[in-house]
């Protein structure tokens, strides 16, 4: 209670100036006010505990010694130490052998003074590691701390107390958006003994940046690249990428194997993104198609097929959907982009589904595209699908008719023994049945769905997407859906469909190459025309099934019950075991004669202990009997830092030999992960 009585007490007598609560408090003479055990203390912006604390009102100095305990009622800072000295009046001061954290980082000092929002600190440590884990530390001279950075200089960074570099300068962005020194990338390849990339990032304002790139090597392409980031709404965005370098000449082993006219001294990439609501447009293009392989140093970035130059509008209404299209594709698997097949433009117009009937339904679509490339077929095509829907409910179930006529003409075109167009009608007829069944804990949900298709003409049509799939067709296919739980958990999943061509024959499309659907720019297959003689169609059966916890199975298999063999095989088994895991996987393709496109074998395992982890993954060709990739990834994560050490051989096909890769990873303080590539 006294403590209580004489708190009031003086902080009423100085106007609520400063708040100080004690078990003992005196004031002398000279107004100076001495507190003694279990100090506290409040003023404005900050909170103060100590053992022993001396306020002069007059002066608005405060000396505080014993355990003490300073912090910002923003949080922004807080500090321990033996001595403290605040000059309120001012907003400065000093803290003697002291520990404490401002923003994200924590600081130990023999010595910090203050002046406003500055802070110098003399003979000590600095991280962003927990005080309890000071795993990684960086020691300094001295160092000056403000709003924006940490100056630190005459630097060693340590890791478990181990110097392992020294710095003679360093800054670090206190803030999250600061400009500054990221992190660089340093190490060596197969055809560098040196490669540095110093990224340098600019914070022009709250909505736009930049990041320049120095990428010096001492025998391939050295370059620079420049990424600049705009918010200009909610809705509309501005990003572009801009990077060039620097070929030697004559060119260096890495080209050997290559196509030398693709080769260039001034080499570069271009990419430009803009968003504007509905009105968009882009630019990714490049000086040569060895570009992404020989610069970047990911292999996601690496091996990327095809690049996208684009302009694209939608407008959508109730009723319609309008959309213009201009895309250009750089293949960067070909030597060269002539075979590439590009729209330039496409213009689409898409009618609604409207009720015209009390039961009948009408969409339509229009549109055109112009399929061009330098060599093989390409031909302008305009196209008219309207559609009529028809859902009638006959003895409790719904049969669903659906009736397009499909007509198409091929302006310009180039392929010969083709037809210019086409005009004809495609009927389907559909039957879903649902049935439900449950015993006990097991519960079965199954859809079971009747097609017939009619069109009664085939076209030999330039193939150029599935529009263009225009065959004669009177077949019934089926289609069922499983989905089995038991104790509300999912065990199995199942899909089945398979047809029969009262024809004798049938169209089989294996794929060919990817381009992207009409209208849309999303990635598709192109088709070419395979008439197999048979009734019986593939069979297709997409199963999920985890009868345990720790154990599941997938697959999806494509049958062809004529010949008795599978066309398509993609099969896994997943094992988890606590913290590891377990995955063993086949894939196989063949053609409709037996042919095999594709046979591989897959293991991946990886497991997690503390704060390790191990990943291993191998990807086996059946045909050549070769590895396609080796790999072993070790990952350790510290209390602020992180250190990964990947292991990769790539089988190279054309030059028929291993590309063995090492990667050391490391993580700095959080700050942000880059990638140090040893060796290739």
């Amino acid at each position: 209670m006294l403590r209580i009585i004489l708190s009031l007490m003086v902080s009423a007598s100085f106007a609520l100036s400063v708040e100080i609560f004690s078990d003992y408090l005196e004031r002398l003479p000279d107004r100076t006010i001495v507190a003694k055990g279990h100090v506290q203390a409040y003023y404005e912006k900050y909170y103060m505990e100590a053992d022993y604390v001396k306020y002069n009102p007059e002066t608005r100095e405060v000396y505080a010694e014993g355990n003490v305990y300073v912090k910002s009622i923003d949080g922004r800072m807080e500090a321990w130490g033996k001595v403290a000295f605040l000059n309120l009046k001012e907003d400065s001061g000093y803290f003697i052998d002291t520990h404490g954290r401002f923003e994200k980082f924590y600081l130990t000092a023999k010595r910090v003074d203050k002046e406003k929002e500055v802070y110098t600190v003399e003979s000590g440590d600095i991280t962003t590691c927990p005080p309890d884990r000071k795993e990684m530390t960086l020691c300094f001279s001295h160092a000056k701390v403000n709003e924006q950075y940490v100056f630190s200089y005459s630097n060693s960074l340590r890791l478990f107390r181990i110097p392992l570099a020294y710095l003679p300068l360093s800054v670090f962005p206190v803030g999250d958006r600061r400009s500054g020194l990221l992190p660089p990338v340093a190490g060596s390849n197969t055809y560098n003994t040196f490669i540095y990339q110093q990224p340098i990032y600019w914070a022009i304002s709250q909505d736009k940046d930049a990041t320049l790139t120095l990428d010096i090597r001492d025998k391939q392409a050295s370059g620079i690249s420049l990424e600049y980031r705009q918010a200009i709404s909610q809705k509309s965005d501005l990003y572009s990428d801009i990077s060039i370098y620097k070929e030697p000449t004559p060119p260096g082993k890495w080209w050997e194997g290559r196509d030398m006219t693709t080769f260039r001294e001034n080499r570069y990439r271009l990419k430009f993104d803009l968003s504007l609501g509905s009105f968009k447009a882009g630019v990714d293009t490049l000086s040569d198609p060895y570009f992404l392989q020989d610069v970047y140093l990911h292999t996601k970035d690496r091996t990327v097929p095809y690049l996208t130059s684009y302009i694209s509008y939608v407008k959508e209404s109730d009723k319609f959907l309008f959309t213009v299209n201009a895309r250009e594709f750089y293949d960067t698997t070909s030597p060269n982009n002539k075979q590439t097949l590009q729209r330039l433009p496409e213009i689409g117009l898409y009618y609604k589904d409207t009720q015209i009937f009390k039961n009948l339904y009408f969409n339509a679509t229009l549109g055109y595209t112009n399929f061009y490339r330098d060599t093989g077929p390409r031909a302008g095509r305009m196209i008219l699908f309207p559609e009529f829907a028809l859902p009638v409910n006959l003895l409790g179930r719904t049969f669903y008719s659906t009736l397009t006529f499909e007509n198409g003409l091929y302006l310009n075109s180039n392929s010969i023994g083709m037809d210019k167009g086409f005009s004809t009608f495609h009927f389907v007829e559909r039957l879903p049945l649902f049935f439900d069944k449950r015993w006990g804990k097991l519960d079965l949900k199954n859809v079971f769905e009747v097609f017939y298709s009619y069109r009664p003409k085939s076209y030999n049509n330039p193939r150029f997407d599935n529009f263009d799939s225009i065959d004669k067709e009177n077949q019934v296919k089926f289609s069922f859906r499983n989905y089995t739980f038991y104790g509300g958990r999912l065990l199995l999943s199942w899909y089945l469909e398979g047809g029969y061509s009262f024809l004798g024959s049938f169209t089989y499309a294996p794929y060919q190459y990817i381009l992207s659907l009409p209208f849309s720019g999303q990635p598709s297959i192109a088709f070419t025309k395979n008439i197999v003689n048979k009734n019986l169609m593939p069979l297709r059966s997409i199963v999920s099934f985890s009868p345990l916890s720790f154990l599941s199975i997938n697959s999806d298999i494509l049958y062809d019950p004529n010949n008795s063999r599978f066309l398509n095989n993609t099969s896994y088994i997943n094992l988890n075991f606590k913290n590891s895991n377990l995955t063993l996987g086949y894939v196989q393709s063949k053609d409709f004669l037996g042919n095999r496109l594709t046979d591989q074998t897959l293991i991946s395992a990886n497991s997690f202990y503390k704060h390790m982890s191990v990943n291993l993954g191998l990807v086996h060709d059946n045909r050549i009997n070769k590895d396609l990739l080796r790999q072993i990834r070790l990952d350790y994560t510290g209390a602020c830092w992180s250190l990964g050490l990947l292991l990769r051989d790539t089988y190279d096909g054309n030059r028929k030999k291993y590309i063995k890769e090492v990667f050391l990873a490391f993580n700095v303080f959080d700050l942000q992960r880059f990638t140090l590539p040893l060796k290739r």
